[in-house]
């Protein structure tokens, strides 16, 4: 899972994520910021540009990253999914 991702959407920040399949998921799951084409700078700076002069959508998305981690994608719900996991290894048939 993209760690830096999170901590942006942790502290309420808009995010401009490459459009991998990974971070295309939860961005538009969660709908906290824009996806690029990483290899087009121009839609890199346009996504940028478009956060600063739409501050109130910025922000709004920002709210939204900040909510998404806050319910779902935190320790306590990732920590349940692990002990599962754990413990479908470590059964003995």
């Amino acid at each position: 899972m993209p760690l830096k991702l999170f901590e942006y959407m942790a502290a309420g920040i808009p995010v401009v994520a490459s459009n991998f399949e990974l971070w295309r998921d939860i961005v538009q799951k969660t709908g906290c910021g824009l996806l690029v084409n990483p290899l087009e700078p121009n839609a890199i700076a346009d996504a940028m540009a478009f956060l600063f002069a739409h501050p109130v959508e910025a922000a709004e998305m920002g709210a939204r990253g900040r909510y998404a981690v806050r319910q779902e994608f935190n320790w306590g719900s990732e920590a349940k999914k692990l002990l599962s996991l754990y413990s479908s290894v470590t059964r003995v048939p």
